[in-house]
């Protein structure tokens, strides 16, 4: 098998899949704090990001997505490890998986754990902009709230 396609296969491996699966339904929130909708420029993934956020703590996600399957993965591991920290807690990790995405070598904490699938991804630099949206989208959306 070349290179190329082995590379895509462990891009697309399972677990990137099974992720991508869990938030292929849109989930809105009725009454959100901010709504935020981000795009990847490169490859045209979207989503829309309805959080509720108290005391500066993610409190509730509701998502629509439209995205790729590593945008979509991304954004499931996200709904899960992001309720219940701080601005701080969400930007540092997403500090963590651009450097992954990158190439150097990085742990997350444990509720993070499953973004070490992207690992895969770093040879595919026009990815990197789909998977770090949910990141890019809370981001936007704190400042929203400030």
């Amino acid at each position: 098998m070349p290179h190329a396609d082995v590379a895509l296969a462990k891009l697309y491996q399972p677990r990137i899949r099974e992720h991508a699966a869990r938030v292929r339904r849109d989930k809105r929130l009725d009454k959100p704090d901010v709504t935020v909708t981000c795009r990847s420029p490169v490859c045209g993934s979207v989503m829309t990001l309805d959080l509720i956020i108290h005391d500066g703590i993610l409190a509730k996600i509701g998502w629509k997505g439209r995205a790729c399957t590593l945008g979509m993965a991304s954004l499931s591991i996200v709904t899960c490890a992001g309720i219940g920290q701080t601005e701080k807690e969400i930007f540092e990790v997403g500090r963590r998986l651009s450097d992954l995405l990158n190439g150097k070598k990085n742990d997350f904490p444990q509720a993070w754990a499953d973004l070490s699938i992207f690992c895969a991804a770093q040879e595919f630099p026009m990815r990197f902009g789909s998977i770090e949206l949910p990141f890019d989208a809370i981001a936007q959306a704190y400042e929203k709230v400030r």
